[in-house]
């Protein structure tokens, strides 16, 4: 077994742990059976809803109050897509992919929130790839940058919305290390506390349609959906697992899947580190399909926005 497949299922059995707590403790019995079977829908329904909200009012405002807590957490980690944060954030990778290509990244992320409730974020790769094929060639520069502009457009202590755009520009410095191709596409996150595994679960959806660029490269047309289970464990440490699938709309639908998984730590108000590893499960005859992968990064986070709400307001309004 290869290291980065060791370390991924090290992650998802720490990341899994509540899971499993959780289930039996469920399972366990809570009091004596219903004297009557012939009321199921009701007696089907409460469990449910009390499971979720909570069974008293001292329950239901002690989930709510982790609600906001797990809330505030991931938004500090920098691990809620749908926070209105800014963070500074630097990762290297190293990846091997089962066509034999060996990459590695090292990657800048900017991400500045304007207002209250809108975002932007710049995304740019620096590569080293390595064929590693007989007669292969090594080559190394700049990647294709990514920008995002999205608004939060509903949030509550149940869920979290954001809606945005995405769009790619062929900035690479060397042909094999960019899809040559403008592209721009629509993209959301969506996040949902889950307060009794001490978690937050949230899906992450782009798409991105080339629109121009090199008349001799591929057109591209794909999805990526990415959903994540990500635990707050205390103040300082979380971990999270991730699935992420390529959907290529232009080549009979081919899907990817790769699974990742991380371990980070917060170190005060602003200073997070993390760490990961994942593997490829589907998809591995696709050009996006992973043999192993292993990440490491450092992410500095601020709330702050740069036109806060008491500024905006001093506009005139008709």
């Amino acid at each position: 077994m290869s290291g980065g497949r060791l370390g991924l299922l090290v992650i998802l059995a720490i990341t899994l742990a509540p899971v499993a707590s959780w289930s039996a403790d469920e399972a366990s019995p809570k009091g004596p059976p219903s004297e009557s079977a012939s009321e199921p829908q009701e007696s089907e329904r409460r469990p449910l809803r009390e499971l979720l909200y909570g069974a008293t009012p001292e329950e239901r405002e002690r989930l709510a109050e982790e609600r906001k807590r797990l809330s505030a957490a991931a938004a500090a980690f920098g691990t809620d897509p749908t926070a209105i944060i800014g963070y500074y954030q630097l990762t290297y990778g190293h990846s091997a992919f089962t066509n034999n290509l060996r990459l590695e990244s090292a990657t800048a992320v900017v991400q500045v929130p304007l207002t209250p409730n809108w975002f932007v974020r710049a995304t740019l790769p620096y590569l080293w790839a390595d064929s590693n094929q007989p007669g292969g060639s090594t080559t190394d520069g700049t990647s294709d940058t990514l920008v995002r502009t999205a608004g939060r457009l509903y949030a509550s202590q149940n869920v979290a919305l954001v809606i945005g755009t995405d769009a790619s520009f062929p900035t690479a410095a060397k042909k094999g290390l960019g899809t040559g191709k403008y592209t721009v596409g629509p993209g959301g996150a969506v996040a949902v506390p889950m307060p009794r595994l001490r978690s937050l679960f949230f899906t992450v959806l782009q798409d991105f349609n080339s629109v121009g660029g090199d008349p001799s490269r591929a057109n591209l047309h794909f999805m990526l959906v990415q959903p994540v289970f990500n635990t707050i464990w205390s103040e300082h440490w979380w971990t999270s697992i991730q699935g992420t699938f390529y959907i290529d709309w232009n080549n009979n639908r081919k899907t990817t899947l790769n699974l990742q998984g991380e371990v980070g730590h917060n170190f005060d108000n602003h200073w997070n580190v993390f760490a990961g590893a994942g593997a490829g499960v589907l998809g591995q005859d696709t050009s996006l399909g992973l043999d192993w992968t292993v990440l490491a990064g450092v992410r500095w986070v601020f709330m702050t926005p740069l036109f806060p709400e008491r500024l905006l307001e001093q506009f005139p309004r008709k």
